[in-house]
């Protein structure tokens, strides 16, 4: 039987080594958050995160996907005003500084949810992913379009 070659072994660690960094999961940030219901009639809806950074180092948030079989998709937003109107405008990446929160909200940097019909009740199971490979699941409950966003709890996946 043939020995693999040293490429053969060097090529096979580092295709490891790069599996496991893409499945890495990020253990220095809590989260909490809601989503809300779908409003009849409406292509999409909004989530809203609460991302603190218990880490030393700074995170940068590049996506958030749909975790599970869910149709649809995540996509980071910011909504900015001039001139008396309000826009939203889609974000490549959000920075989370070490020991800092990043508070999305109505009127700021949001999560539009879309493909996707959500009910209150229902949890979203979402994966926030990172340009370090790292990744954390979490599922946020969905909320009616009248509760208020104090009412609502996290839930880590």
């Amino acid at each position: 039987m043939k020995k693999p070659a040293l490429s053969e072994w060097i090529l096979l660690v580092s295709a490891l080594l790069f599996v496991a960094k893409a499945h890495a999961v990020n253990p220095d940030l809590r989260v909490d958050g809601y989503a809300r219901e779908t409003p009849p009639g409406a292509p999409m809806s909004a989530a809203y995160l609460s991302l603190h950074n218990t880490g030393a180092k700074d995170l940068l948030l590049e996506a958030v996907e749909l975790s599970g079989s869910q149709d649809g998709g995540a996509d980071l937003h910011t909504t900015e005003r001039s001139e008396g109107v309000s826009r939203m405008r889609p974000l490549k990446q959000v920075a989370i500084a070490a020991g800092q929160q990043l508070q999305m909200a109505p009127g700021g940097i949001h999560l539009m949810i879309h493909g996707l019909r959500l009910r209150a009740g229902e949890l979203l199971p979402l994966r926030l992913v990172f340009n370090d490979g790292s990744s954390l699941e979490v599922q946020v409950p969905v909320v009616g379009q009248g509760t208020a966003e104090k009412e609502h709890h996290h839930h880590h996946g």
